[in-house]
Order: C-alpha cells, then sequence, then structure tokens
C-alpha cells in the first residue's frame, strides 16, 4: 500500500528523531519556531480498525502533543574549545568555529490523537510515533478545537496557553464549582489573580459566591462593582453569635482560648457551660459571644457565693475558670477592636456585621451575591471557629435539601490555615472538619471549595487530594515541590521541572475541568486590586511619619522625661 500524502496542519517546525512511544517523542526543532509549553501536531499511519481486504489495514491519524523540554546544543563547539575562548576573552566570531550550527531538541508529551476529520475526538495513542515525521504548529483555531472537545457545557476563561496569546484557556463551570479546586503558589507568583479571574468569571454568570478573606485582598470587587452591574458585593466583619446549634463548637473556642485547665477545672468548666440555658427567642437569632461568656462568668459567680467559705476547694477552682473566662471575654474584644481599626483605615468600603448563618442563610448565599468576610485582625483559631460556624450552618441548609439557599462556592483564602497539616496543629483548627465534609460530600449538594495557598506542604493532604483541579505556579520550597507531586497524579516529571521557573501568573493547570494538563499564563486584571491594600509604599511612609501625630506625642513625652518644662 502506498503512504497517503499527509496534509498541511500549520507551519512546519521539526522532525522527529530517535526512539520514540505512545507517550513521548524526541524531535529537531527549527530555530525560533516554537517555545516550551506548545501544543504540537504531526499526522502519521496507525493500524486500522477497520474491516478492509487488505492483511495489514491502516489509517492516518493526527497525534497532538505539548512541548516539555527543549535542549539547544552545538555539536561543532567542543568543549575544550568554549573553555579556551572563555580564559583568553575571544569572542566566538573571531575564530574559525562554527557558531551557526545550534541545534535545538524538544521533548514531546503525547496528548492523544483525533481522525485528521475530526478534531475534537481526542483519544489515546496506541502505537509508537513515526520518525521522521513532520512536526507541525497548528493554528489557533484547531488548537481551540483540541482544547474544548466536544462538550457543550458552560466554559469560563482562566488565561491563554502561555506561548500562545491567541488560544484561550476555558475551564468547564459546572465541573470547577462542584467538584473542587486549588490553587498553589509562592507569595508573588499569582494565586489572588487567579482567583480573582476565576470570581469575575462567575460574578458574569451570577453565581453565588462566599470569600473568606483574611487580608482584604478581594475588596477590590468592591471598588470595581461597576464592572459586574447584575451582581451585588457586600462586605461583612465576623459577629458571632451563640446558639444551640454552634454552641458547642463556641464552647471549644473558649476552652482553647485559656490558659490551659487542669483537669478539675476543666470539668467545672463544662458543669457551669451546661447549666447556662438559651431560650428560644434567644436561640433564633443567637446571643452574641462577649453577653454569652458574661453569661457564665455570672453563674461561676453564683456558685461560688453558694459555696461561701463551705467549699473553699471547689471555689479556688470556679475561681481559676472565672478568671480564665475573664482574660477570654478581653481577648476578643481587643480582638474586636482590632478588626474595627482594621476596618476604619478602609472607611470607604461598607461593611456589615455578618449574617446569622443558622437563622439567615439567605443573607450569605444568593444568586448575583458575592459574600465577602473580612477576617483581618483575629487570631488563627477565632478565624478558624468563625468558618466553622458558617460553612457548617450553609452545608447542613444545602444537605437538607431545603432549598432554602442555592449551590454555591467558597473561596478559601490562606487555605493552610483552615486545613492545616497534621504536623501544624489540626487539633487547634476547629474548621478542618467541616471542609473535609464540604471536599468529599459537597458535590451531592452543590457546595464548591476554592482552596488558595502559598504553603501547599502546610495543607492536609487528604483534603487536598480530592481536588479535581489543580493550577499550580512557582513554587521553589523543595517540600512543596514534592508535596505538589504527590497530590497530582498526573504531574510529569517533565512539568514538574517547570514550577520553580514560573514568572509571575505563568502555571500549569490539570484535572476534570480542562482535557489536559496545559501551561497557561493567567489572565491580570488590574483594575480588581483593591486600592488600599497591597501595595502600599512603606518607605514613604516612614519619611511621613515623622510628621504624624503619633511621633508628635512621642517627642514630647521624651521632653518631659528630660525634666524640660518650655514644650515648644
Amino acid at each position: 500500500m502506498n503512504k497517503r500524502k499527509k496534509q498541511s496542519h500549520g507551519p512546519q517546525i521539526g522532525t522527529v528523531i530517535g526512539n520514540t512511544s505512545p507517550q513521548e517523542y524526541s524531535f529537531l526543532l527549527k530555530s525560533f519556531s516554537a517555545k516550551l509549553g506548545d501544543i504540537v501536531v504531526l499526522e502519521m499511519e496507525i493500524p486500522s480498525e477497520k474491516q478492509t481486504t487488505e492483511a495489514y489495514p491502516r489509517e492516518s491519524i493526527l497525534v497532538w502533543g505539548r512541548i516539555v523540554e527543549l535542549e539547544r546544543f552545538n555539536p561543532f563547539l567542543p568543549t575544550e574549545s568554549a573553555k579556551e575562548l572563555s580564559e583568553e576573552g575571544i569572542d566566538l566570531l573571531d575564530t574559525v568555529l562554527s557558531y551557526s550550527q545550534d541545534q535545538i531538541q524538544g521533548q514531546v508529551l503525547v496528548l492523544g490523537s483525533t481522525p485528521v476529520d475530526n478534531l475534537t475526538d481526542l483519544v489515546p495513542l496506541n502505537y509508537p510515533i513515526e520518525p521522521g515525521s513532520i512536526v507541525e504548529l497548528p493554528p489557533a483555531s484547531k488548537i481551540k478545537q483540541i482544547l474544548n472537545g466536544k462538550e457543550a457545557s458552560a466554559r469560563m476563561k482562566i488565561g491563554s496557553l502561555i506561548g500562545r496569546r491567541d488560544v484561550n484557556v476555558e475551564l468547564l463551570t459546572n465541573v470547577l464549582v462542584s467538584r473542587h479546586m486549588a490553587i498553589l503558589a509562592m507569595t508573588g507568583g499569582g494565586k489572588t489573580v487567579a482567583s480573582r479571574q476565576v470570581i469575575s468569571e462567575l460574578l458574569k454568570i451570577n453565581y453565588p459566591l462566599l470569600i473568606l478573606d483574611p487580608h482584604g485582598d478581594y475588596l477590590g470587587f468592591w471598588d470595581k462593582r461597576d464592572k459586574f452591574p447584575d451582581a451585588e458585593i457586600k462586605l461583612y466583619f465576623p459577629d458571632i453569635k451563640v446558639n444551640e446549634q454552634n454552641r458547642d463548637i463556641v464552647s471549644y473556642l473558649i476552652s482553647r482560648m485559656t490558659r490551659g485547665y487542669s483537669e478539675a477545672q476543666l470539668e467545672k468548666y463544662e458543669d457551669v457551660l451546661e447549666s447556662v440555658k438559651i431560650n428560644e427567642k434567644d436561640n433564633e437569632k443567637g446571643i452574641p459571644i462577649a453577653d454569652f461568656i458574661n453569661r457564665v462568668i455570672r453563674v461561676v459567680e453564683s456558685r461560688m457565693n453558694e459555696n461561701g467559705d463551705n467549699n473553699k476547694m471547689q471555689n479556688r477552682t470556679l475561681s481559676v475558670v472565672k478568671r480564665n473566662l475573664k482574660n477570654v471575654l478581653h481577648h476578643m474584644e481587643a480582638m474586636n477592636t482590632s478588626n474595627m481599626q482594621l476596618r476604619k483605615r478602609l472607611s470607604e468600603y461598607p461593611f456589615e456585621a455578618m449574617p446569622d448563618p443558622q437563622s439567615e442563610p439567605e443573607q450569605f448565599i444568593r444568586p448575583g451575591r458575592a459574600s465577602i468576610l473580612y477576617l483581618g485582625g483575629y487570631d488563627h483559631l477565632t478565624q478558624s471557629t468563625i468558618v466553622s460556624i458558617i460553612l457548617k450552618s450553609l452545608f447542613d441548609v444545602r444537605a437538607s435539601m431545603s432549598n432554602k439557599i442555592p449551590p454555591f462556592f467558597c473561596i478559601v483564602e490562606e487555605a493552610h490555615n483552615f486545613i492545616p497539616s497534621k504536623g501544624e496543629g489540626q487539633a487547634e483548627t476547629p474548621s478542618v472538619e467541616i471542609i473535609r465534609k464540604i471536599i468529599t460530600e459537597g458535590r451531592k449538594f452543590g457546595c464548591g471549595l476554592l482552596l488558595v495557598s502559598q504553603r501547599p506542604s502546610r495543607l492536609d493532604e487528604t483534603t487536598l487530594s480530592q481536588c479535581n483541579t489543580f493550577l499550580i505556579f512557582r513554587l521553589v520550597n523543595p517540600k512543596d515541590q514534592t508535596f505538589i507531586k504527590s497530590v497530582m497524579e498526573n504531574l510529569t516529571s517533565s512539568d514538574a521541572k517547570l514550577i520553580p521557573g514560573f514568572g509571575p501568573g505563568q502555571g500549569i493547570i490539570s484535572g476534570q475541568s480542562v482535557r489536559f494538563p496545559l501551561v497557561i499564563k493567567v489572565d491580570f486584571d488590574e483594575d480588581l486590586k483593591p486600592k488600599t491594600i497591597g501595595d502600599e509604599d512603606f518607605v514613604e511612609l516612614v519619611k511621613k511619619w515623622d510628621s504624624s501625630p503619633g511621633a508628635e506625642k512621642i517627642r514630647r513625652s521624651e521632653i518631659i522625661e528630660k525634666g524640660l518644662d518650655d514644650l515648644p
């Protein structure tokens, strides 16, 4: 059988060389014709499953791949010569050595194959690549067909191929919001930029969002709310209310915030808590946590009065419980004050006290609303408790099938603080349990999570491995790189080598929301950065501080200490 003349599928960029397999091949690249991460194609013949009269029927297919490695060398420039040129300071152009015989060898990871006339039907390749095949760089229109396939479901744009800005990379929206996603990168790698892009795309389709924001990274959505005319941006600050549904976790928070109880003291603490009742009226709206602690303190004082001088031993124990409860109350007040001071600095933002997620879940979750909970000023344990209370209430509402709230998507920024690994103090993190529950059962009830973190190795491995889409940006910490390899089963060794060298916004996306792993550049929207947080000029602030009221107060205080009466 004569070979059929192959069609052209784009500019020729190289030729297959060496030993090949159905999974990968090497080729010599024409200089400057392609880059690392590019999608390439070649046409070849494989054994056909069609019944014909031929003894060994064959058919033509297109094999699609991604360039995962590039090496450049010059066979006419011996190492000894290069060393001598360097030692003597001689330019290569001033010698008889060849400088124009560079060769670039590329390694291609095979993504699959399609019929020549049907680019959406991608299947695994089951025959080795033909040496000598011409490697081509397909046009954007053909790459888009390969990336999207037959799937007609809604998609969201996340960015473009790293070497092809004319080829958009889109994620399957329903897969993303139901099967969870993780965005991982070192500081400055682009994780918050990527999560803002995901949020923007979901706001455009009015998907309900809950954003847990420890540092105010997402306040830019309020600044640019006009970009989302059909959406509503709500800004909340923590306001813990205690009811019968969450009193156990609040009681746990209070106990962990103490300086530690002995066994006898803990027994008294738990006994006192058990006796504090919440009536039906208070339970409906919840009791402010400060009022709840004061109720507990009053019960302790009442018991101490009842004991009088008859049981000094018990009173000493109760006295420790009372002192610890007052310390907790002061600590809670200090954190509330800290959050309030941070909000004063952000005075242009209309923050509201968060609604009770048990009695008013619809205030958090409704179509077209993004509820941003600003957690600044609270310690790790308190933030985790607040998140646990909210997520548990919202998940329970969805799991009850009451349809009181629609499906929703939750963005968990600084996720390592809410689902730490076993070695990072899970016992001090109440949110671990509910996030694990959502990550394993949330799909059934329309509860999706986006986990964002700059320290992957500090995350709970079991929870993270349940994410079905990963977007990995630059990571240079060896522990983080090793961890990523352990939770991403389809991360190749070649792709793993790329991770430390990525620039801002460059990364690898993999999972069920894309057809195969892709090296991408995430879209960056400058408008969505908050105006007052993130890029402060601290050098300039130090210069201005000297004329501030705080500096003036210090100077006056120092003058008084020196005993000078003539104040300026």
